[in-house]
């Protein structure tokens, strides 16, 4: 111990007499440890940190699949059958959101509101820390309306009131009373702030398909697999008793909880994951070219060390200490930066990665780098140990040290320079994708019309306007005050947004297409819509005509459809005059063939898409939407002022502009890009100084040489070419290996791509130009220096 202490305060004095080194690789340690532990804060936070909720590794999500829909929420009687029925859940609850009006408290709101079955809490783990959670017969038809609340509103609503426990708080219009108060830490999908029961809603049809998905906690020893091929038994069952009803799902989706809540972005955090693992890589191949040109300038060292009695092991013991100091103060550096990171990561991820608020340090991040810190000091530090550790005493003492060292060294530092060229390549490919990716989305067309578009949402509250006929009359007030206000073109209502996965579905039978199978149905995306959708959304109608007014209000059997249904089902027929069955018995006759809408930024198939009148399903959360000629933002104050002369305790909510929630949509692929972009140009960069580096230091040991051919008449491009070559001779297979890599590597990018493959050959054409560009430029410099040397003062050198 001893003597090791002896060595390490020997390394620090060695680091300390070269300053300029010892700071720029602790500077490049630093960005390459830093970027990296920032990275995986957010992969152990999101991905790796278990669920707050106790067991959470026995809690899986579920809902209904097959041939015709990959994912469908569950009718409330057939989550009953899978609750009764199954052998592996311990407990099973429905969730989903549903808005909620609530009044009584000022201004009425639209609030997301948890509707779930008895269990919820038990399920999930947690008990309220005043009162009770729900029982079996608060969630029966006909029970007396209660309602859990959240711990932040009873602080804003209540005032932190210990007497909450039987209070009541106006949901739509209904008197809910409050059974009880959520931890603070308690959060689940966002936390809405309170939570009902599904039962009194009596949603009783089995083809009703809005009781939620479903969370279950596993029995103890029950696997995911056997919970899956269990219930999913349950589901083939009812699909033979209820084949109508169940039409198209015959299969249940599996997934752990924890999979489910970070599944959108599992992909993409590895891939940037693997992207500053491969920056911190060409980090560590730059710290060991470094220590490799040190190493060799220490070589005449090294021999009187060992011609002393030193053995090989005592001077790569050496070179290891110093390398490790490197990598600790680089570690430590890196952690500073870290932090900034983390603080940036969270201001600018936490509405694109679920569970990413409140990164920071803890003991998993600090292990994380410590453990970075040392095995980049190994790394970086065996190369030039191994190397150099074994001194021939006859060689280094005759030699000039510099020139031994420079021959001995000469390749291994070209492979490390190739190696980091290859690197930066597969890398810089991946960003190109990216970009061109996103550079092609924002060039697609959706199919319609959003940057001149008003979004706003509206719900109407259960207890009010009981009927089709006024619910209707209400719809048509709301569009007729908006339609006549300034600057509107054309307003609608819809049930959902137009480039959106569905969110309505239904069944379809086609006239003239029996059904392969009994019940069997074609699952289809239903949009509910008023008759001005098409042209407030400059949709265009490509035969027959629109809704009536008379239509649009009553909901009569008439639908539009789009232009793929028409090819699939009526090819080389017009579709007009064609019928089809939905939602019931009754046939409903196409008047109408639209253009096809996609999903804004994702090139998967969306499904083939009816349009039904308004009143046909009246729904109660409509979205309002508005194409005007002015500044959409501006038309806010007085559209909601005619809402509510409409109606005073109309809740309006989620007021923003289509565009800016489209762009919302697909922020995740820019946020991807940027990071990844940005990692690229830092490994570019590293690699860069690696080409400089090298050819820099070939210089400085060839200055004799240089002098020489100088003297002997070769010319200044002459010198300027054989270091420009040197250096080229490098970079060219190094970006061989690269674009190879590449090829291989950007497959596993396809879920992020967007309108290009992962071989896109202009992206690996344009990178290969910008990689030799700047290693032109890297190698340029230096070799111009070796021009400027002057034969006498070269010729004296040595």
């Amino acid at each position: 111990m001893e003597a090791l202490a002896r060595e390490i305060r020997f390394g620090i004095r060695s680091l300390l007499k070269q300053p300029a080194f010892t700071a720029l690789s602790t500077l490049i340690l630093a960005l390459g440890i830093g970027t990296n532990t920032a990275m995986f804060s957010v992969i152990n936070q999101v991905m790796l940190r278990p669920l707050p909720y106790p067991q959470a590794d026995r809690l899986v999500w579920m809902n209904e699949a097959g041939d015709e829909v990959s994912n469908r929420m569950l009718s409330y009687p057939n989550f009953v059958d899978w609750r009764e029925r199954n052998h592996v859940f311990e407990s099973l609850t429905t969730y989903r959101t549903w808005n909620m009006t609530l009044t009584g408290t000022g201004e009425a709101q639209s609030i997301s509101t948890g509707m779930v079955t008895a269990d919820y809490f038990k399920v999930m783990g947690v008990m309220p820390i005043m009162g009770r959670a729900f029982l079996a017969e608060d969630d029966r038809p006909g029970a007396n309306p209660v309602v859990v609340i959240s711990f932040g509103f009873w602080q804003k609503h209540f005032g932190g009131d210990a007497a909450v426990v039987g209070k009541t708080i106006t949901l739509d219009d209904r008197a809910f009373t409050v059974i009880g108060v959520t931890p603070e830490s308690f959060a689940h999908q966002g936390s809405p702030p309170f939570w009902v029961t599904v039962g009194p809603m009596n949603w009783k049809d089995r083809d009703t398909r809005i009781a939620g998905n479903v969370i279950a906690r596993l029995k103890p020893g029950v696997t995911i697999q056997q919970a899956r091929t269990d219930i999913n038994a349950v589901a083939q069952q009812l699909a033979r008793e209820y084949p109508t009803e169940n039409a198209g799902a015959n299969r249940v989706n599996v997934l752990s909880l924890q999979e489910r809540m970070t599944g959108n972005v599992a992909t993409a955090l590895w891939i940037l994951f693997g992207a500053v693992g491969l920056v911190l890589l060409i980090a560590c191949v730059n710290v060991a070219n470094l220590l490799l040109a040190r190493a060799s300038s220490r070589r005449g060292e090294f021999a009187v060390r060992a011609a002393l009695g030193a053995s090989r092991m005592h001077v790569v013991r050496q070179l290891l200490i110093e390398s490790l100091l490197l990598a600790f103060a680089g570690g430590a550096c890196g952690l500073l930066f870290a932090i900034l990171s983390m603080k940036l990561l969270t201001g600018v991820a936490q509405e694109i990665i679920p569970g990413v608020e409140g990164l920071s340090l803890s003991y998993p991040v600090l292990g994380f780098t410590l453990i970075v810190s040392m095995a980049c000091g190994i790394t970086f530090g065996l190369v030039p140990a191994l190397h150099y550790g074994k001194v021939d005493l006859h060689e280094a003492l005759k030699e000039n040290t510099s020139r031994a060292g420079e021959r001995q060294g000469k390749r291994l530092r070209a492979a490390l320079v190739m190696a980091q060229v290859a690197i930066a390549v597969a890398l810089l490919v991946g960003a190109g994708l990216l970009l061109r990716s996103l550079s092609l989305l924002a060039d697609q067309d959706p199919g319609f019309e959003f940057e001149s578009v008003l979004k706003m949402e509206i719900n109407v509250a259960r207890s009010r306007y009981q009927g089709k006929g006024e619910l209707a009359r209400l719809q048509q007030q709301i569009l007729d005050h908006v339609a006549a206000q300034p600057g509107v073109e054309a307003a609608t209502l819809s049930a959902e947004l137009p480039g959106f996965a569905a969110g309505w579905t239904n069944d379809i039978v086609p006239e003239g297409h029996t059904p392969l199978k009994p019940g069997e149905m074609i699952n289809v995306s239903w949009g509910i819509v008023s008759r001005e959708y098409f042209r407030t959304l400059h949709i265009p109608i490509l035969s027959g005509r629109t809704f009536s007014r008379d239509e649009d209000a009553e909901g009569k059997p008439v639908v539009l459809v789009d232009e793929t249904l028409a090819r699939r089902f009526w090819p080389n027929q017009d579709a007009v005059g064609k019928h089809i069955k939905y939602d019931g018995p009754d046939w409903h006759e196409v008047i109408g063939v639209v253009k096809e809408v996609g999903i804004y930024g994702s090139e998967s198939q969306p499904l083939i898409k009816i349009y039904t009148p308004l009143g046909r399903a009246a729904p109660r959360r409509t979205l309002l939407l508005v194409s005007t000629s002015l500044d959409p933002t501006s038309m806010v104050p007085p559209i909601t002022a005619e809402l509510h002369a409409v109606d005073k305790d109309l809740p309006v909510s989620n007021v923003t502009t289509l565009a800016t929630r489209l762009s919302q949509e697909v922020s995740p692929k820019r946020f991807n890009t940027a990071l990844l972009t940005l990692f690229a140009a830092v490994a570019l960069l590293l690699a860069a100084t690696g080409i400089y580096g090298l050819i820099a230091y070939s210089v400085v040991q060839r200055t004799r040489e240089i002098g020489v051919r100088i003297a002997l008449g070769a010319t200044p491009r002459e010198v300027m070419r054989l270091f420009m070559g040197q250096g080229m001779k490098l970079v060219l297979p190094g970006l061989a290996i690269g674009l190879a890599a590449a090829f291989a590597l950007t497959r596993l990018m396809i879920s992020l791509l967007f309108g290009i493959k992962p071989t896109d050959a202009v992206t690996f054409i344009l990178v290969s130009i910008c990689v030799v560009l700047v290693s032109l430029v890297a190698c340029y410099v230096p070799a111009r220096r070796a021009t400027k040397v002057d034969p006498l003062v070269a010729l004296r050198h040595e």
